[in-house]
C-alpha cells in the first residue's frame, strides 16, 4: 500500500494539508485501488473547500472515498497528473531511478511542479519548497531534447534531466514545457514532427488565440518566440498567482464523472455542470456558449473534456480561460462533443436553439461577433507568419465553410 499526504498550495504560496491518499500496489495490468480522506485542518469552518464538488463533497473528517484507480470519485488526482507526453517522461525517469512506475509514484516525482495547486509527499512534514520551472533561456535545449525524445533517440544524461524537469509536469499529448521569465510563469508549446504533419500548428494556435480574444473569449496572454529556425508558443499560466501561489483546478472530465464506458457526448452536459457547480452560473454559461461557437467556427474538433477546466477556492468554482484552440488540422470534420444535432459544424439556428435551452441571451449577437472575428483568419495567419502552404489553404476553406453554416440563422 502506497500512502501519500495531499497538500494544497494556496494563492499566497503557503501550504496546507488537504488529506491523505492511499493506493494499492498496481497489478501486472496496471490496475489498483485507491482511497482518500480529508484532513481535520481542511474543513469548511477553517480554510477548506471541496477538491471536486461533484464527487468529493467536504464533510466532517473520517469519511473515506474509495475508487478503482483514479476514477470517480477520485478523478481529481488523475487531473493532477500530466497526460501522454509528461507521463511517458515520468515513467522513463522512474525506471532510471529504479522505482516502480505507477500513478502514485508519478505524483510524488512531480514534486508539486505541475499545473494546479496539489502536491503529494510521503511524510506529514510541511513541504519546504516545490520544484521550480526552468527559465525561457533554456528553450533551445528543451526544444532539441524534446525532438530527440519524440524520435526515441534521447539518451539519459544532462539533456534528459533538463527535459524531465522542464516538461514532465506539463499536461497534454504534445511536447511542451513549464518555464518562467521575469514576467511570470508560462506554458511553452513546441512543434511536433510526429504530430504536426504539414501544418504549422504552433503558428495556427497563436492565430486562434488572437481570434478568440477578438471573439470575446477569455484566453491567456500568449506570444510566439523564435528559437533558432523554429518557433515556440508561450501561453501565460492561469493557475499561478502574482504571489507565485497556485489556484486549484478540476477538469470537466472529472466534474462530469467520465470514466471507461461512461462518456460525455455533448456540450449541454457541460452546461448542466456549470449550472450546478459554478459560483456564477449565468456568466460561465455565457462563456461556455461563446467558446462552443468559436470551436465550431474555427474547426477546433479536439474539444474533449480535458480541454475545459474550472478554477476553485473558498469563493467557489469558475470556468477557466479557454485554451488549446487549434483548427481541424486532422481533417476529420467531426467534433469530440456534439452540438445536440450532431458532431459536425452546426448552423446558426441550431446554436441559437441551444442558447435558449441554456438561458443564454443575445445569441445572435454572439454569433455575429465570432463570425466577424474568425472571418479575419487569413489576415491573422499572415500576421503570425503561419507558413502559407497547401495545408493552410485547406484550413482556410474549412473555416469559410463553417462560417457560412453559422451564418444561417
Amino acid at each position: 500500500m502506497k500512502h501519500l499526504f495531499v497538500w494544497l498550495r494556496r494563492e499566497d504560496g503557503a501550504f496546507i494539508r488537504v488529506g491523505e491518499l492511499a493506493t494499492t500496489d498496481p497489478l501486472p495490468g496496471g490496475r489498483f485501488e485507491s482511497e482518500f480522506e480529508y484532513s481535520r485542518e481542511w474543513q469548511p469552518e477553517r480554510v477548506g473547500f471541496s477538491l471536486d464538488p461533484a464527487s468529493l463533497p467536504l464533510r466532517s473528517s473520517g469519511v473515506r472515498f474509495r475508487a478503482e484507480q483514479f476514477q470517480p470519485p477520485l478523478s481529481v488526482f488523475d487531473d493532477a497528473l500530466p497526460d501522454d507526453w509528461g507521463r511517458r517522461l515520468l515513467a522513463r525517469a522512474l525506471k532510471l531511478d529504479g522505482r516502480g512506475v505507477s500513478p502514485a509514484e508519478m505524483l510524488l516525482r512531480m514534486e508539486g511542479g505541475g499545473t494546479g495547486a496539489l502536491m503529494f509527499t510521503e511524510t506529514a512534514e510541511l513541504p519546504k519548497s516545490t520544484s521550480t520551472t526552468l527559465a525561457t533561456t533554456h528553450l533551445s535545449t528543451l526544444l532539441a531534447a524534446a525532438a530527440k525524445f519524440e524520435a526515441g533517440t534521447l539518451e539519459p544524461g544532462d539533456a534528459f534531466r533538463e527535459l524531465l524537469e522542464g516538461t514532465s509536469r506539463a499536461g497534454g499529448a504534445r511536447p511542451k514545457a513549464l518555464v518562467h521569465d521575469d514576467t511570470g510563469e508560462w506554458l511553452a508549446k513546441f512543434p511536433s514532427s510526429a504530430r504536426d504533419g504539414p501544418h504549422d500548428v504552433v503558428g495556427l494556435e497563436a492565430t486562434c488565440l488572437a481570434l478568440a480574444r477578438r471573439s470575446g473569449l477569455v484566453v491567456p496572454e500568449s506570444r510566439l518566440q523564435s528559437v533558432g529556425r523554429r518557433r515556440v508558443l508561450l501561453v501565460r499560466r492561469f493557475d499561478v498567482t502574482p504571489l507565485r501561489g497556485r489556484i486549484h483546478m478540476v477538469s470537466l472530465k472529472t466534474l462530469c464523472k467520465e470514466r471507461p464506458g461512461v462518456f460525455v457526448q455533448d456540450y449541454s452536459a457541460l452546461a448542466r455542470i456549470l449550472e450546478k457547480y459554478s459560483a456564477t452560473p449565468a456568466a460561465d454559461l455565457l462563456a461556455l456558449f461563446r467558446h462552443m461557437v468559436f470551436n465550431a467556427a474555427i474547426g477546433n474538433v479536439d474539444d474533449h473534456l480535458k480541454n475545459f477546466w474550472m478554477l476553485g477556492g473558498m469563493s467557489g468554482y469558475r470556468l477557466a480561460p479557454a485554451f488549446d484552440l487549434v483548427p481541424d488540422v486532422s481533417g476529420r470534420g467531426e467534433h469530440t462533443l456534439s452540438f445536440q444535432h450532431g458532431f459536425t459544424c452546426p448552423t446558426g439556428a441550431q446554436l441559437c436553439e441551444l442558447a435558449k435551452q441554456w438561458s443564454v441571451r443575445d445569441a445572435a449577437a454572439i454569433l455575429d461577433e465570432v463570425v466577424r472575428a474568425v472571418g479575419t483568419f487569413s489576415a491573422a495567419a499572415r500576421k503570425h507568419a503561419v507558413r502559407n502552404t497547401r495545408a493552410l489553404d485547406t484550413v482556410r476553406k474549412d473555416i469559410r465553410r463553417r462560417l457560412m453554416l453559422i451564418g444561417k440563422k
